[in-house]
């Protein structure tokens, strides 16, 4: 049994039509449920009604510490493709939803083998969306043969994927424009990570500088941690007991290590590791380490949703008394940066849930801090009432793309409960130990997902700043190719990045294949311009200027990517 669990705002669906001839009766009308968790789940050969049981009796465990009791059963076949027949599905379905009930959690059902078309908005907490894998014991005479499968299928899978095959998606999704842009590749024998090609390395090194430069700005140190760490950090933070089936972990002289799915721990660890005073407070510490997720294979979705990611994490350790200043400036942070993207936003400030760590009196100073820090920005926001983790309350930042679509990318969250659980302290004035308060943040949310959201949104034409070929060299005739290659050097060496075009082609497809790249600026240069020692500029979107003079050029293209301005489309 393969599950695809995730906690979300809202799902609506609607069934359209059956699939197969067992599938159950359902009316073709939309269903919406509110503040859920759903788990799209599919049933494979040799699940049992145990198999059922012991899925549903993982998810009320999840619940608790939620705080929540309500969930729908979705069928959901994608997730694998050893599936059991549909009627043996059926009744692992009633088993797990038998179970539920008797376990008194509230229980929906989506109708089995209809086509249905869905939407749906997933929460922004760490734990809100995870994999699960339920399977039954098999004989050593199976496991065998699951090896020697194993091993063919390897052998197979090796065969390396010089492209990939995005046929029959949207000219609009980032896999298409990434795969004519020449941006990156999925490779099978790497399923659910990113093999990044130099031009779409260059967007994801210039979104990195651009972050780090905010990080100097606002008084970040970046740290550096191991990729994975014994069990046992993961036991104390708790991501042991909720996000385990996530994890990739292996032993090794006979320890049980796991590979980090999340900075947390890690970070918590360097704060740990010496004494602090109050005067040392806040410590503001980001990581860009790389982090594995073991999502199912059903779920993986180009670059939304991968098995290896790099967050632009960061964690911030303050005072109590900090955490109003610190959210100021926090939110003022995020606000330049996706104003720079041309990104609208829209805030969501989610409350104490009834299930929750610490008094009241904690959770409405703490409520309280994030709403004046969002009112000192003057951002307006939604209240999410009894929506925040289970340890702190959050802020949660949509973004809208130029296509009208949103996306959830930034969050806040304050937490009260890791810096006990790892017994974090600092010196106070009065000379006794204090507990310090966690802020965890992220504003890009993963490179990947980011680098998605922004190729859709730009639809592969990137402002300057970020594009991987700013200016591309064009020469007429063969007589100007020296003079192209000399103005292509001084581009180059100024730090533009050029490419030059002194093929045989004609200027038209020259100038077309440099529009189908979706480079900013082509300089083209005939006889005339050899002469005059000058270029034509040609923008993106068509616009022409002649006896362009190169040092001009160069400096107009420093301004426009120092301020990061947009650039013609």
């Amino acid at each position: 049994m393969k599950i695809l669990q995730q906690h979300v705002d809202f799902i609506e669906y609607e069934p359209i039509a059956k699939e197969i001839k067992s599938a159950e009766e359902a009316e073709k009308k939309k269903v919406r449920y509110d503040d859920i968790l759903v788990l799209f789940t599919t049933i494979e050969n040799g699940d049992t009604n145990d198999t059922a049981r012991m899925a549903i009796d993982d998810v009320q465990k999840f619940l608790k510490n939620l705080g929540k009791n309500t969930i729908l059963i979705y069928p959901f076949a994608h997730l694998s493709s050893n599936l059991a027949r549909p009627l043996d599905a059926l009744g692992i379905l009633d088993a797990m939803e038998a179970r539920a009930k008797e376990l008194g959690i509230t229980t929906h059902r989506s109708p089995f083998g209809w086509n249905k078309q869905y939407s749906l908005k997933i929460k922004a907490h760490p734990l809100a969306e995870q994999s699960r894998s339920y399977s039954h014991s098999t004989t050593a005479k199976n496991a065998s043969k699951k090896v020697d499968s194993a091993k063919t299928s390897a052998q197979a899978d090796l065969t390396i994927v010089k492209k990939s095959n995005w046929s029959g998606l949207p000219e609009t999704d980032h896999r298409t424009i990434g795969e004519k842009l020449d941006l990156y590749s999925f490779q099978e024998v790497s399923p659910g990570m990113t093999y990044w090609h130099p031009k779409g390395y260059v967007v994801y090194k210039e979104l990195m500088r651009f972050i780090r430069q905010k990080l100097d700005q606002y008084g970040y140190q970046e740290i550096a941690t191991p990729a994975f760490a014994n069990l046992a950090l993961w036991e104390v933070s708790g991501h042991s007991d909720h996000y385990k089936e996530n994890m990739y972990t292996f032993s090794s002289e006979n320890q049980v290590f796991g590979l980090k799915p999340m900075n947390c721990p890690s970070t918590i660890l360097i704060f740990n590791s010496r004494k602090w005073s109050y005067k040392d407070l806040p410590v503001r510490l980001a990581d860009f380490d790389k982090l594995y997720r073991n999502e199912v294979s059903g779920s993986l979705t180009g670059l939304f949703r991968v098995r290896e990611l790099t967050q632009d994490d960061a964690h911030l350790f303050v005072r109590d008394d900090q955490v109003e200043a610190e959210l100021v400036m926090l939110l003022k942070m995020i606000s330049e940066m996706y104003q720079v993207f041309g990104l609208e936003y829209t805030a969501k400030l989610s409350t104490m849930p009834d299930s929750h760590l610490g008094d009241e009196a904690l959770w409405t100073r703490a409520i309280d801090a994030l709403k004046a820090g969002l009112n000192a920005n003057k951002m307006k926001f939604e209240v999410k009432e009894k929506e925040g983790a289970f340890y702190g309350p959050k802020i949660d930042f949509d973004i809208k793309d130029s296509m009208g679509r949103a996306w959830q990318c930034a969050t806040v969250q304050l937490d009260y409960q890791l810096p006990k659980r790892f017994g974090l302290e600092y010196t106070g004035e009065d000379g006794k130990q204090h507990t310090p308060v966690i802020i965890h943040r992220v504003i890009y949310g993963s490179l990947e997902r980011f680098i998605a959201v922004l190729t859709e949104h730009y639809q592969g034409k990137f402002p300057t700043w970020l594009a991987p070929v700013q200016t591309r060299v064009i020469s007429i005739s063969e007589g100007a190719n020296e003079y192209a290659r000399e103005v292509h050097k001084k581009l180059k060496d100024s730090g533009i990045r050029s490419e030059c075009d002194d093929s045989n082609k004609t200027l038209e497809y020259k100038i077309r294949e440099a529009q189908l790249m979706k480079v900013p600026y082509m300089l083209i240069v005939g006889g005339k311009e050899v002469e005059a020692k000058t270029v034509a500029v040609r923008a993106r979107s068509g616009g022409q200027k002649f006896g362009v003079k190169i040092e001009d050029f160069i400096e107009k293209m420093k301004v426009e990517v120092e301020n990061k301005a947009p650039s013609p489309n």
